[in-house]
């Protein structure tokens, strides 16, 4: 379990990016860069597309 709290902190850290987008594209912003954004910070596919759709939430 050494690398537990890496695990974590990455998680955390793209938790927290991907409610940046979620905020972005609340305020108007273009999807096509949004997507770009979360396939370059490695954000999984699936996330990418819950996040476009409109179907993903911010805790």
């Amino acid at each position: 379990m050494a690398h537990a709290g890496l695990d974590m902190r990455v998680d955390w850290l793209m938790r927290q990016y991907v409610g940046e987008i979620i905020e972005y594209l609340a305020r108007g912003g273009d999807h096509a860069n949004a997507k770009m954004n979360m396939i370059e910070r490695g954000v999984p596919g699936r996330v990418q597309d819950r996040v476009l759709q409109g179907k993903a939430t911010f805790l």
